[in-house]
């Protein structure tokens, strides 16, 4: 009994100092549909972006005409560079960016939000006695980035007024 009140008061304390769990974003739910635009409609972005609107309950629809709004993604950068050097004058560090330049107009094709960029930029040890384990390490640090991207386009339709307030 006493364990459960005070994880009860522990969850009222955290809730009420505006707290939430990570990844737990509140955006509008009532935006309607979304279609999303971009040169190569199966990039991992986009369908890493199609899964997080279907997750917070967005019907992503494949034609622009039968959406509320459209995401238009019209720049993807990746780059990776040498970080720092070892005493070999080898790569020790990578930096990794991406960048994604995009935007969110209307089904009138009103431009709701101007062109944002989202970035992120990781460094990474490079390993050459372990080649195979530092490209791996690569790969989900890539995946992490393309989340954090996500998660930036997703802040953005906080402010996207509602399908009802147009």
């Amino acid at each position: 009994m006493i364990k459960k009140l005070l994880l009860t008061t522990m969850i009222m304390l955290l809730s009420a100092c505006g707290w939430q769990l990570r990844n737990s974003e509140v955006i509008p739910t009532d935006l309607g549909s979304l279609h999303l635009s971009s040169s190569d409609a199966h990039s991992d972005l986009i369908q890493e972006l199609s899964r997080a609107l279907n997750l917070y309950g967005f019907e992503v629809t494949a034609n622009a005409a039968d959406a509320n709004y459209s995401v238009v993604i019209t720049d993807f950068r990746q780059t990776r560079r040498t970080g720092t050097l070892n005493a070999s004058a080898r790569a020790a560090e990578y930096q990794l960016n991406e960048d994604v330049d995009f935007l969110i107009i209307s089904a009138d094709g009103q431009q709701l939000i101007p062109l944002s960029t989202a970035s992120v930029e990781r460094v990474y040890e490079f390993d050459e006695q372990d080649i195979l384990a530092s490209d791996v390490e690569e790969r989900l640090i890539r995946n992490s980035m393309r989340e954090e991207i996500v998660r930036q386009i997703l802040n953005r339709l906080r402010i996207v007024p509602s399908a009802g307030e147009q």
